[in-house]
């Protein structure tokens, strides 16, 4: 956007026009972002190893008036990764957008850590991500234009008492890929950045919490207690950063890991 370039600041938001994948759509951060994407006017492929749940979803996003797509996907196997995208274009013409917020949590002490769990944990997180950057990435680079948001934490960039060496890994490989490719992709008209949640109420969070070997009481007050804001994030509130970053309103915007903490990484 040049300086000479006269905005409608009104319409900065607005994804009228554009198709967005989104992964892990089927609950979630995943589901309120291609709901979300869809009210801004964004047509949406969703996708999701739960292809019941993402079939609801999509459903959710054409009653909204978008065009919309139900897509099965199992993250960190290249040919169902290809198989998506492909699929996502057959049906929606082309992608503009990829918001890949698919994945997995983990919860091992390090020492009796599985290396089939570190394996599985990095496929469907790191290398996921990066199968869904690369094939997406190439139909925004032949356009010379995109957007791409990943899903990071802080957890990769804090070390927590209880054992997620495998997340954690997987996250802050996240952060490190999304700024290698911001650098690489940046002169040929494609964004890249990621978000940095805290712990939000997530349907994947409620189910750590009904964990036996965790007491949800101890942890819940324990996540609060790190967080300066003082509450564990709604799912809703991951919406108007990843809308910023996928937005003209981050036009100039690439290489950056947005911290959604409540505070958690500024202490």
């Amino acid at each position: 956007m040049s300086s000479t370039t006269v905005l409608s600041f009104k319409k900065i938001f607005d994804l009228s026009g554009r198709v967005a994948l989104v992964t892990g759509a089927a609950s979630g951060f995943g589901e309120v972002i291609s709901l979300a994407f869809a009210e801004y006017g964004c047509d949406v492929a969703c996708a999701d190893m739960n292809i019941l749940g993402v079939r609801e979803t999509a459903a959710r996003v054409a009653a909204l008036g978008r065009r919309s797509a139900a897509l099965h996907v199992e993250l960190g196997e290249p040919e169902e990764v290809e198989h998506m995208v492909s699929e996502a274009v057959n049906a929606l013409g082309t992608l503009d957008i990829l918001v890949n917020c698919g994945g997995i949590p983990q919860h091992d002490p390090s020492e009796n850590l599985p290396l089939e769990t570190w394996d599985h944990v990095i496929d469907v997180n790191l290398r996921g991500t990066f199968l869904c950057c690369k094939m997406v990435g190439r139909i925004m680079l032949e356009k010379g234009k995109g957007c791409i948001v990943n899903f990071s934490s802080i957890a990769g960039s804090a070390g927590f008492p209880r054992g997620i060496a495998a997340y954690s890994a997987s996250k802050g490989g996240v952060d490190a890929l999304t700024r290698q490719l911001a650098i690489e992709w940046a002169s040929r008209g494609v964004r890249v950045n990621s978000v940095a949640p805290c712990q939000f109420l997530t349907p994947a969070l409620r189910k750590v919490m009904q964990d036996p070997q965790f007491d949800s009481k101890t942890l819940m007050e324990t996540w609060k207690g790190n967080i300066p804001l003082g509450r564990l994030g709604e799912p809703g509130e991951i919406v108007g950063p990843v809308l910023f970053l996928a937005s003209d309103a981050a036009s100039m915007v690439t290489g950056v890991t947005l911290r959604v903490d409540g505070g958690y990484l500024a202490r």
